[in-house]
């Protein structure tokens, strides 16, 4: 699948057919006489929302898009999203953070073996710098796929590398006013 050309009609069915599957667990939740289990899903599916609006704003429309299309794209990574957002300012990264996150994956996505669970999990903080921690956990065979990320308007810093994770932090160059 080419990674940067998603129909609308693709993202339409993934959404629905995830809308189908959130439903699903609910009611079988509710059958099982799980009412618990049931209202942590909702405040789960409530909380991705939230998320969602947030990050738009804060000014990352594009980032959000990518993040929305995600498992469309790299169907052999989770993506876990959390976020601190507290200042609105982040418009002006927009475009060169998904240029990053996106050369990150697939420089590290064609290299997974094995049916091991991979994982991506990002916390976007939003206050006096736009910073995200990245964490990756899975299975590859080339650990140096970091070494040729660079950008202009965001320092890298690794913050733990092994051969099966990655741990950094993406700090924005300036301040968000």
């Amino acid at each position: 699948m080419d990674h940067n050309k998603i129909t609308l009609n693709e993202i339409l069915r993934h959404t629905m057919h995830d809308y189908l599957n959130n439903l699903h667990l609910l009611q079988m939740n509710l059958d099982m006489g799980k009412p618990e289990e049931a209202r942590a899903l909702i405040r789960k599916y409530s909380q991705k929302c939230t998320q969602f609006f947030d990050i738009n704003n804060i000014g990352l429309y594009k980032t959000n898009e990518w993040l929305q299309t995600f498992s469309i794209k790299y169907n052999q990574l989770t993506l876990d999203v959390q976020t601190s957002l507290l200042n609105r300012k982040a418009d002006k990264y927009d475009e060169s953070l998904i240029d990053y996150l996106d050369r990150l994956v697939q420089a590290i996505y064609p290299h997974f073996r094995g049916y091991q669970e991979q994982l991506l999990k990002l916390h976007i903080i939003s206050d006096e710098f736009l910073e995200i921690l990245i964490d990756i956990r899975g299975d590859w065979t080339n650990n140096n796929c970091t070494d040729e990320l660079t950008g202009e308007l965001f320092q890298l810093q690794i913050l733990e590398a092994t051969n099966n994770s990655i741990k950094a932090k993406l700090i924005a160059s300036g301040r968000l006013e």
